[in-house]
């Protein structure tokens, strides 16, 4: 896997602490080269926290890090229902760069409002860094959030897409309500 260049740093933490925490909740050796951005996550039998999917899992946490997530918010994919969804740009709509930053405009909406209603509502993390967007979340979450996100990918109107996701929301809330309300016979 390959990491930016100017993500190398956010990888390794200050004095290493971020690639020593991953290193340690999951036991597995990150091999990062500083200068290329080469990153290589190699298993650690030994490790006592070892486990043979915690490579993927050390996988999916270095590309939330590559892809614009700070560290706090990419560990919460160290919790099993969490996963990392990113939508390349490049492909949905294609090379044009004014239509890659009006995208992406349209996410993050007018002083992030946008963004922020998304992660509100869908219970999320959301970056746009580059030419992608990434969502960080439950699986429940992440269908609403995905839903939302391309929908504003496909032109729909931010009022439309708030309405969706406060219902998507308020049914969640019932849901959560009635289950905790629930009569025992």
């Amino acid at each position: 896997m390959k990491i930016g260049k100017n993500r190398i740093a956010v990888l390794i933490g200050k004095d290493g602490e971020i690639k020593k925490e991953i290193e340690n909740k999951l036991g597995v050796r990150i091999n990062l080269d500083s200068k290329s951005g080469n990153c290589e996550i190699l298993s650690n039998p030994e490790d006592p926290n070892y486990m043979p999917l915690n490579i993927f899992t050390a996988q999916k946490i270095a590309n939330a890090i590559n892809r614009g997530f700070n560290p706090i918010k990419a560990m919460k994919l160290l919790e099993e229902n969490f996963d990392l969804d990113i939508f390349n740009l490049l492909q949905i709509v294609g090379k044009s760069d004014k239509r890659i930053k009006r995208v992406k405009g349209r996410i993050i909406g007018r002083n992030g409002e946008m963004r922020k209603a998304i992660e509100r509502y869908a219970e999320s993390f959301i970056s746009v860094y580059g030419k992608t967007i990434s969502i960080i979340a439950d699986y429940d979450n992440l269908q609403i959030a995905r839903k939302a996100v391309s929908m504003l990918i496909n032109g729909m109107p931010h009022h439309v897409v708030l309405k969706f996701l406060e219902d998507k929301y308020s049914e969640k809330k019932k849901e959560q309500f009635r289950q905790m309300y629930k009569p025992e016979f």
